[in-house]
């Protein structure tokens, strides 16, 4: 196969400065965009081996009306009941109301259309719990076989074994949302970077020495920069995780290599490297 050919001849590219300055002239546009989805998608592959690890999601942040409702007198009603292979006992049912909402147990199904009137309402049935968010659509979560709030003492580790229900449930959907987002600001970091960084770089085509004539040659150059940076940047990532390392990572590295290759060809297609030793002060052989 022809090592000349998209995409193998943007991977030869991005090894060797002297190839990445002088490959600037083989992508088109729609390859581009490709090359940088690509790049893009690299950092998201630590991200998304991070959120299939995950086990449970800060629900309260999401449902602030139901899960404020959560105190020490709803801590004590669930800590009383009797949990077994995903179903809940307790001694007597609850209704707790205020201003805010209601928290109940085990109601009668009229006593559950009634608590359902509340603004926000935190339902604990015999397999599962009902959340009501304000005008949001009913949510019903049902418990796991191993869903037990029988040593539960505080309001944190209830709102947190309840996010943990919650997350259960709806972990393909949350993940993807997550997965969606970050995707969507670190492609917007990747393609800012490039293409804003290119303005700079084609404005040297109005020095003499420098053999850069379009914005597409400077994006070029640029998507070929960025490409090792972002392998590194996704092997660092799988070791440790954390987003804002691993896009520092790409774009200090984008700047270190465009500083390699003008060291190396002063962005021009004649220089040799004695003469770039000459430029910098070096001795020549």
């Amino acid at each position: 196969m022809k090592s000349d050919v998209f995409p193998l001849n943007y991977f030869k590219s991005i090894w060797s400065p002297k190839q990445i300055f002088k490959n600037r002239h083989q992508l088109n546009w729609f390859q581009i965009f490709v090359v940088l989805l690509f790049v893009n998608s690299l950092l998201m592959i630590p991200v998304a081996l991070n959120y299939v690890k995950m086990d449970t999601f800060p629900v309260e942040d999401t449902l602030p009306g139901s899960f404020g409702l959560i105190d020490e007198t709803v801590v004590l009603k669930l800590q009383a009941g009797n949990y077994e292979n995903g179903t809940l006992e307790l001694p007597e049912s609850f209704d707790l109301s205020t201003e805010n909402g209601m928290v109940s147990g085990l109601l009668t199904e009229s006593e559950t259309d009634e608590a359902l009137t509340a603004d926000n309402a935190l339902l604990f049935q015999e397999t599962e719990f009902v959340i009501k968010e304000g005008d949001q659509s009913l949510e019903t979560i049902p418990y796991t076989k191993d869903f037990n709030l029988s040593k539960v003492t505080t309001v944190a580790e209830l709102k947190e074994a309840l996010s943990r229900q919650w997350f259960i449930k709806n972990k393909a959907y949350t993940v993807a949302t997550l997965m969606s987002l970050v995707f969507s600001i670190t492609l917007v970091s990747t393609l800012f970077l490039t293409f804003g960084s290119a303005i700079f770089l084609y404005l040297t085509k109005k020095s003499k020495f420098s053999s850069i004539n379009s914005y597409k040659e400077s994006v070029n150059l640029l998507t070929n920069c960025i490409g090792l940076p972002s392998f590194v940047a996704l092997l660092l990532g799988l070791i440790q995780f954390d987003i804002i390392i691993m896009l520092m990572i790409q774009s200090v590295g984008l700047v270190m290599m465009l500083l390699i290759v003008f060291y190396q060809t002063r962005f021009n297609d004649k220089t040799s490297g004695k003469e770039v030793k000459k430029a910098f002060g070096g001795k020549s052989s």
